[in-house]
């Protein structure tokens, strides 16, 4: 790959010489493929195999499990725990995505444009009609503030509008960005490692693979971070479909 952006390119993969004319699944369709199977094995599988003493996988499913119910009841209190196996469904598929990115010659399915729009819109067109079922008109006090002059609420109310409309854009384009903007930067680090490494090892090769890591260890927290940030602010407008009221 010359370009740092070829990596999210939408290519075919043939397999077992099955071409296209056949069997058409690009790589973007096979990742998704590994997710589910990962998902399955790990979320679905290995429960089953709890002990008393837990192992490694079941203290990680835990962890993560907790961490995430944590964050619903802390932004959306009990009356968000309904929604909590959908959150953490989200929060599993961007946090697996992004980890099996970094791996070599992977595709990143969340640098996708498309894929995170239709995921933030789809959240927010859920949480809207959540909001107008729980609360009818009275969810569009969420765009009203009752305790400030009239002048400022006639200022506020378009502004609250647009806010809440851009919450989908906000929403992917936040994944979206950070992560096309993290492995381009690891594509160039890491050709540039490749063409400097001599043939005999030096203190400098140790130093230019050290920032290989660096980078790959900043990029592996991104992944985590980029997951739990998704999950925090779709608690946050769930809430909001709650609690309309300022």
């Amino acid at each position: 790959m010359f370009s740092p952006l070829e990596q999210f390119s939408v290519l075919p993969v043939r397999i077992f010489e099955i071409y296209e004319e056949f069997f058409f699944i690009s790589n973007f369709d096979l990742h998704y493929i590994i997710f589910f199977v990962v998902f399955l094995l790990f979320l679905v599988v290995t429960p089953y195999y709890f002990a008393v003493v837990p192992t490694l996988p079941q203290i990680i499913i835990e962890e993560i499990y907790f961490f995430v119910l944590g964050t619903v009841e802390q932004q959306v209190t009990f009356k968000g725990i309904k929604f909590f196996p959908l959150i953490f469904f989200n929060f599993i598929f961007i946090l697996i995505t992004n980890i099996f990115s970094l791996l070599p010659f992977s595709f990143t399915v969340t640098a996708q444009f498309l894929t995170v729009f239709i995921l933030a819109f789809s959240f927010n067109i859920l949480f809207f009609f959540l909001g107008l079922r729980l609360n009818g008109f009275g969810f569009f006090y969420l765009f009203y503030r009752a305790d400030l002059s009239l002048g400022l609420r006639l200022l506020l109310v378009p502004i609250e509008i647009f806010s809440y409309s851009l919450r989908t854009i906000s929403l992917s384009v936040r994944l979206f960005a950070n992560m096309m903007a993290g492995h381009s930067l690891m594509h160039i680090i890491t050709s540039f490692v490749v063409v400097l490494l001599s043939p005999v090892p030096t203190i400098f090769d140790f130093f230019l693979i050290t920032l290989l890591l660096a980078i790959f260890t900043l990029e592996l927290g991104v992944a985590f971070l980029q997951a739990f940030i998704f999950t925090i602010l779709l608690s946050i407008y769930l809430n909001d479909a709650f609690n309309p009221r300022h």
